[in-house]
């Protein structure tokens, strides 16, 4: 069998720049909660390699973005350090962060690469989780400022715009399963986090709107298809709540514009359901 992709397959590579650019507390960067989670306990960190060294793309990306030319990659995902580009998470814009990034965006596209840009990839300024991170809604509103900041920095050159790269990832290892800062096991913190996590990427779809910006934006979800064990009742009503919980608690608000009624029902029998404000729904229906 001989199969032909078309012209306008994306060939490329995936990253982030908590992974790849290293330099996490150089150029103006402040602390993500990795780096800060890093000072406390390296011993949690495989080979105790810290945010600090990664790849180094912070330093080759000239170098690296020529082995992608070489490769024949037509795009490339990374994403913009929030703590880079805005060090205190709501203050000045670090000009030494745009001036990085303006340099990373115009070498892709000389070399005919095209950028997917996210803006959150589990990266949270310190300066934010001091304040609760997602559990706190000033973080969703400093989010929406950090992310019509980048639409008018560089929105005339980056055509493809992620909101967040696997959103639950935090939601389960922040605040479920012990293994991303702040290490919390409390679910009615986690819902919280991952109703304002919903917030946030809604209200970064709005400012995308009112910019006015070219091309497209849309969120990277990892999913968890679900299924029973057996024909049981029980198992096809444990098969359901697992999809509700890690499949369609995002996919329904940011594809559909509001939560499963049955997601609500569950939380709601068991006292877990998230403060919620009058605008929200309004918000999370803007989103889609």
């Amino acid at each position: 069998m001989h199969y032909i992709f078309p012209d306008t397959f994306w060939w490329g590579s995936a990253s982030s720049a908590l992974q790849t650019e290293g330099d996490s507390l150089n150029g103006g960067k402040s602390a993500t909660i990795w780096d800060y989670w890093y000072s406390q306990q390296p011993s949690r960190f495989h080979q105790q390699i810290g945010p600090g060294e990664t790849s180094t793309f912070y330093q080759h990306w000239h170098q690296d973005i020529a082995l992608l030319k070489q490769l024949n990659h037509n795009s490339f995902r990374t994403s913009i350090s929030w703590s880079r580009l805005i060090p205190d998470g709501t203050g000045d814009v670090n000009q030494e962060a745009v001036a990085f990034y303006n340099r990373v965006i115009d070498e892709l596209l000389a070399q005919g690469i095209t950028p997917f840009v996210t803006l959150f990839h589990f990266d949270m300024p310190m300066s934010m989780q001091d304040q609760g991170g997602w559990e706190n809604r000033q973080v969703v509103a400093a989010f929406s400022r950090y992310a019509s900041l980048c639409f008018e920095l560089f929105g005339d050159r980056v055509l493809h715009w992620f909101t967040f790269n696997e959103p639950i990832v935090p939601v389960e290892g922040g605040y479920l399963y012990d293994f991303h800062y702040p290490n919390v096991v409390d679910f009615r913190r986690a819902a919280t986090v991952a109703y304002h996590t919903v917030l946030a990427h809604a209200s970064a779809v709005r400012a995308f709107r009112t910019s006015r910006s070219a091309g497209e934006i849309g969120i990277v979800l990892n999913l968890t298809p679900s299924y029973p064990r057996s024909q049981h009742p029980a198992d096809l009503m444990a098969a359901h709540h697992a999809d509700l919980l890690f499949n369609r608690s995002f996919l329904d608000p940011v594809l559909r514009g509001e939560f499963p009624a049955d997601l609500v029902a569950l939380l709601r029998q068991y006292d877990q359901l998230p403060l919620t404000q009058a605008e929200d729904k309004a918000l999370i229906a803007d989103g889609i």
